[in-house]
Formats: C-alpha cells, structure tokens, sequence
C-alpha cells in the first residue's frame, strides 16, 4: 500500500493535494526540505505532518494574507502555473514570462519558493529530495514547480487572463511595419536562378558582383516590403540594397541552386530543378538549414549597414570569396533552437524575444561570437539574426501594437520550417489550380501569385521569360528563345499546351498553340551559320557594347549573335566596318574558327603581293598597320604593300621581329623565305654577323663519338681554330705536319675517301 501511493505522485499533473504531500513528505523529500515548507507556512519545522501542512495551504484567510504580500508581477507567475494545471517545469515558466514581456523572473520565482507558494517537486525516482541545497545551487528552475489545490481554485478565474494565452494577447489594432513571407523569397529566388541560367554573374577580382552584370539581373527582383520588382527604384550604390542581393545570391549558393565558376557565378539547373519542383516542407526544411549555415553573408554586418549604424568596408560583405558568415554558424544556429523551443503563438514583444534568447546561455553566446572575430553584445547580435536573417526569409513578421510596442511572430512557413506545425497542408488538386492564369493571343500569360503554386510559376519560367511583377500578379512572354529553351529542358509542345490549358481561366488561343508546335518544329532542326567570324573581347561588359553599336552600324546588311560572354558571331560582307572595329579596338581579336589559306607572298624585297579575292579581313587589316599600299602597282586582283620598319615596331612594341614572323608564316605557303627573314632581322633587330677564315684546313673524322675524344686530347685543343658541327674541325694550314704526328700517336688514318 506504501509503494503504491508513492507511485502515485511520480511523474502526476495538476497541483500538489494532500496525498501527494504525504507522499512526498513518507519517501520524497529528506528532513530539511519538510523543515524548509513547514517554515515556509508558519508552522513549527520539528512537529510538522503533511496533514497539517495541507491543511494550512488549503486556509483561504491564511493564503489571502500570503498572497496580499506578493507583487503583481508574481501573482501573474503564479496564475500562468494555474492556467497550466498547476505545475509547470521551472525553466517553461521563466522562458514563458519572457516571452511576455516580463523580463528576468528568477529572482521573483525564488522568493515565490522560498514563501511555499510554489513547491518544487523531485523528478521521478528521485529521493531524499533537497529544497535548500536546489536554491542555494540555483537549481530550482530544472524541477516542476506546483502550487496548491486551494491556490489553484483561488485563480480559477483569473487563469485565462493571467495565463499564456492573455499574456501573449495585447488589445487595440497590431500594425504590420514589415510582413515578407517565404513565397515572396522563393520567387526572387526563382528568378535569379532562371537569369542566371542564360548569363553568368560575373565578378570582380575581390568577389564582389560586377555592377553591371548584377543590374541585369537584380531589376526583376522584389526587395523586402514591396510588393513590385525594384526596377527603377533599384539603385547599387544604397548598400542595403545591394547587401539584399548579396543575401540572395549566398543562400542560392547554399541552397546549391547557384555554383561559382572562378569568378562567376550559374545556375545548377539539376539542382534548381530539385528544389523548386519538391513539396513545400522539404524546401521550408532546406531553407532553415541553408539559413543557419550560410557563409557568404554576414547577419551582423549586414544590420550594421542600416541608417544610424557605423559604416563597415561594403567589400567584403559583399564578396562572394570572403566567408563573412561562417564564424557565426554556431550562433545563429543557438538562436534558432531557442526560437524553436519557445513555440510562439501570436505577436510577441521583440525585446522579448531578444532578451529570451540572451538570457538561457548567455555564457555560450558571448563565447561563439568572441570566437567569430565580432566586438558586440549578444543582444546586438540576436537582434540582427531577427532583423535581418528570419525578416528577410519571410520566417519572422515584425508589426506594432496600438500603443507603440514592437512586435514580432512567426509566418506559417517559418512555423512549419521550425517544426512547431505538426502536418502541412496538402498540394492542391489539380482541378483548383484552373483559372490561376490567362493566356494571352499576344503570348503574354498573367499569373496570379496567390492562387498559383511555386511549381506552376517554375513552369512557367521554364518556358517564358517574366516580364512584369506588380500587385501579386506576374506576366511572362512565350518567345521563341524561352520556348526552345524550355525544350532543351525536357518540355514539349503538346505537354505545355495541355499544361496551360488545364491552367488557364479561358481556353488556350489557336495563334499560341500553333506557335508552340512550330517552334518545337524548328527546335528539332539544326542550324548553320556560313561566311562568319567570331570576335573575342577579354571584357563582356565592353564586348556588349561593341556588339550593339557594330548592329546598329550593320542594319539590314549584318547579324550580331551572342555565342558566349567574351564571343559574339558576326555574320556580314561589311569588311570595312569590321577593319575599323579592329583597329580601333585594340583588345578585340578576330577568330575565324578554322586555319586560315595562305595569301600573301614576296613580290621583292619587302615587298609583299596579296590576293583580294583570298585575302582574309584580318590579313588585310594587319597589313595595312605594318606596310604601306603601292596603289600604282595594284590591280583588280592583286594588291601590293611594301613593310615599314616603323610602322611593324610600333604594331608590335616588344619583339617586332617575332610578331611579323608570325603573322607572315601563317600566311605565306612553306613560310617567310629565308633571304626575306634575315632582311628582316637586319632591320628589325640586329644584322646577322659572319667570319671569313683563310689559310685553314678541315679535317672531318668518321662520327660525333670520335671527334668529342678528339677534342678533349690536349695536345689537339691547342691546333683547333673551331668546331665546324658534330665531326668537322678547321685548323690552321701551318700545324698540319704536327696535326699528322698527332694522328699517327693516336692511331687514326687519314684517307682521302668518304669517312
């Protein structure tokens, strides 16, 4: 019977009755704790029962006298106990009144313990349960903490206003200031992915984006707050914008949607393909991962760029090299397990939030951000993991209460990317996705965001380009470029005729679905482009510009086509356009993709004869820098230029003579003529120089093996006048008859036949 009414209260619910305290009182609790409550209670400590214990607790004129001692604030702890059923584990009830807004309540929960209003309870299989030795270690908070039957029915009817629900409550109208969502970042997502997957993001040599590349794409992007892409309001010198953009190309890179290829950034198409088309918990879960260990942006920097906050160097924020976020990997992590263990229901107060999250291991905060290389309060930084981090996921909601408190709560998808959701909806039937677009006989499609999920909009950039985003509707256009590109992806045209049609709030016009199939018609076939050259420029930014005036100056009489970032084809009989875009260009190569047929040859000397029909425009054009035209001796098929040694040493600054060899070898059938090329050498660099020997004679011995002995014997080296190659030595006529004695010692006959 003993056992069994101690087994009762291990691991109960609701207040602490008298059986319990009996139990307690027989096996849980040691001498000084039953010293301790009966103290507590005004009762004599060395004659005390449990019944008389109990009976005191239960004295309504006795608890109205204690509880007429106690401050509002603790009254509202102990009514937070009450709507809880009586108990609540010390660390919930602390945790759950700063979430109030109360602030620290250690300090008044222990003088709550120490008046026995709230008792602490052994955990179960505890025993010989000590009160003083918890409160002297600070301990108290690790154990449930229950009040008494009678206290529990004194705040019966309060409980609902003291307890969790009307303490996270607050009257009057709650005004959103900023309300992002993750719908609105998967989109910018999705959008700078899909740019980003016809155009590298070129960066600098510190990492930072390009400027110009990073227009290009950032104009279709939403910035926090707004419901329409930046466009013109877009401006790269505000560095809060750009550190925006920073982010989202940094939780791309740690999605895995976008990889870094030297200094440039593009799209993993398999990889977008992956997230965008997986169900929306998975993609909320990556999300919450990718957050916590981004490393390419820095939360705390970022919040330091806000107006008010001192300056830090935007570079290395910005840069795509630095890895300004990973020290804070740790951190940031701490943050949002204690965001997760919160479970928020509602508005919450912000610096509530900020000083729960300091407050349950500030000791391990401060040390991961000493560790990071910050100088700042972990206050500070929890406020910019909030500000910055979870507002611009579109996890955390900021809004103000009526009378100017700042508030703070969590977006659905934040919940359900923490886990505090327990199911998430279902993806919609197809049938009730009809009508969330209207295809156009201009080939435009408006979608409306709110009733279109994330994978129709992904469809709808894989075959379309986006072209507007205003008030949650999105237009694209149906190209002939998006459209193929979207075939090289897996699409079809009867697929997105079926697609759009089972989409569409009115049928698909006849004009698109003609279009559609026509394109997939010429997408199967394969296209050559003939009498074409490429140009090469180190710089795309340059190159573009050249490609767009060189259009314009062509018109109808040439066609620029875009075949990579530092190459464009052009396809045009415009020579001379082309001539004076290379000379004027001086970084700009031409590239005939093929090994070009000899044209010139020597018609004297320097003098160089060219075929008008054969000659290339390069050739042409290099010509005319290193030579000047003889035009009395050119005709209709032939044209003459003589070489200007000047004109060749200001073409090529250093090593003329290397540079026109080169040029002329790859031109001329079997190379530059010998005769030519030391003419060429005389003038460019040096003359050639030579030695006339008289009164010599050679002597050429049978093989290399033999005339290297030769050579070394000493009494040789002093007749020898040179080395004339591997076998042959010249040496004076006058040493002949001791070069014969020489040969005689040394065995070696001399005949007058071959050797």
């Amino acid at each position: 019977m003993r056992g069994s009414r101690i087994e009762r209260f291990r691991g109960q619910s609701g207040p602490l009755d008298k059986v319990e305290l009996e139990g307690l009182f027989e096996r849980g609790y040691n001498t000084s704790s039953k010293r301790f409550l009966a103290t507590a209670w005004g009762l004599d400590p060395d004659k005390t029962t449990p019944e008389q214990l109990a009976e005191v607790m239960a004295d309504g004129a006795r608890l109205d006298a204690r509880l007429g001692t106690v401050s509002p604030l603790q009254q509202a702890a102990l009514g937070h106990v009450a709507a809880n059923g009586g108990r609540l584990r010390g660390e919930s009830l602390r945790r759950d009144l700063l979430l109030r807004g109360f602030g620290e309540t250690s300090p008044i929960l222990r003088d709550l313990v120490e008046r026995g209003l709230l008792v602490p309870l052994p955990s179960p299989g505890e025993g010989e349960f000590d009160i003083d030795q918890i409160l002297d270690h600070e301990h108290f908070l690790q154990h449930d903490l229950a009040v008494g039957e009678a206290l529990l029915a004194r705040f019966s009817n309060e409980s609902s206003d003291a307890g969790p629900e009307a303490l996270g409550s607050f009257s009057g109208s709650i005004r959103q200031t900023v309300a992002p969502s993750v719908d609105s970042l998967e989109l910018n997502l999705l959008h700078l992915t899909s740019l980003l997957g016809k155009e590298a993001l070129r960066l600098n040599k510190s990492g930072t984006p390009n400027r110009r590349s990073l227009s290009r794409v950032a104009r279709g992007v939403t910035l926090p707050g707004q419901p329409g892409e930046a466009a013109d309001e877009l401006d790269l010198s505000d560095p809060i914008q750009q550190d925006y953009l920073t982010f989202l190309l940094a939780l791309s890179v740690e999605l895995g949607l976008v990889e870094q290829h030297g200094h440039s950034l593009i799209a993993a198409t398999a990889a977008v393909e992956k997230y965008f088309g997986g169900d929306e918990l998975k993609r909320d879960r990556a999300l919450l991962l990718a957050i916590q260990n981004i490393k390419f942006w820095s939360e705390i920097k970022s919040l330091a760029l806000s107006a008010g906050r001192p300056r830090v160097p935007a570079a290395e924020q910005f840069s795509q090299f630095e890895a300004t976020g990973e020290p804070l990997i740790g951190a940031r992590g701490y943050v949002l397990s204690v965001l997760k263990r919160a479970r928020l229901e509602g508005w919450t107060p912000l610096d509530a939030l900020v000083t729960l999250c300091a407050a349950l291991d500030r000791s391990y905060l401060t040390r991961v951000i000493a560790r990071s290389g910050e100088d700042l309060e972990p206050e500070d930084y929890i406020e910019a993991v909030i500000r910055r981090a979870l507002v611009w996921m579109g996890f955390l909601q900021l809004g103000e209460s009526d009378d100017g408190m700042e508030l703070a709560r969590f977006h659905a998808r934040g919940r359900q990317a923490l886990g505090l959701v327990s199911a998430t909806p279902a993806p919609p039937a197809p049938s009730s996705l009809a009508g969330c677009l209207i295809v156009q006989p201009n080939f435009e499609i408006m979608v409306f965001l709110d009733a279109a999920p994330l994978e129709v909009i992904y469809f709808l950039y894989r075959i379309g380009e986006r072209i507007r985003l205003s008030d949650r509707v999105a237009t694209f256009r149906l190209t002939a470029e998006s459209v193929q590109r979207g075939y090289s992806l897996g699409e079809s045209a009867a697929n997105a005729c079926e697609r759009l049609g089972a989409l569409s709030h009115t049928p698909v016009p006849n004009s698109v679905s003609f279009q559609l199939d026509d394109w997939e018609r010429v997408h199967r076939q394969l296209r050559f482009y003939a009498r074409g050259l490429v140009l090469r420029h180190p710089d795309p930014d340059r190159l573009e510009l050249i490609s767009g005036q060189l259009q314009h100056d062509l018109g109808k009489d040439g066609q620029t086509l875009r075949v990579g970032p530092t190459a464009v084809f052009v396809m045009t009989e415009r020579e001379d356009l082309i001539a004076r875009l290379v000379e004027r260009e001086g970084a700009l190569l031409v590239d005939y993709l093929g090994t070009l047929p000899a044209c010139i040859e020597f018609a004297g000397p320097m003098v160089l004869a060219t075929d008008r029909l054969g000659c290339d425009l390069v050739t042409s054009s290099e010509l005319a820098r290193i030579g000047e035209e003889l035009e009395e001796q050119s005709n209709a098929t032939t044209r003459f230029f003589r070489l200007d040694v000047k004109r060749i040493q200001a073409r090529w600054s250093e090593g003329a003579l290397q540079g026109v060899l080169a040029f002329l070898d790859a031109r001329i059938a079997g190379g530059v003529p010998a005769a030519q090329a030391l003419r060429l050498q005389s003038l460019l660099d040096r003359p050639a120089r030579a030695r006339l020997l008289e009164d010599v004679t050679v002597i050429v011995l049978e093989s290399a093996e033999v005339a290297d002995r030769f050579a070394a014997v000493p009494q040789c080296a002093t007749l020898v006048e040179e080395r004339l190659g591997d076998r042959a030595f010249s040496v004076y006529t006058g040493s002949k008859e001791k070069l014969n004695e020489i040969f005689e010692e040394l065995g070696i006959q001399i005949g007058d036949g071959d050797v």
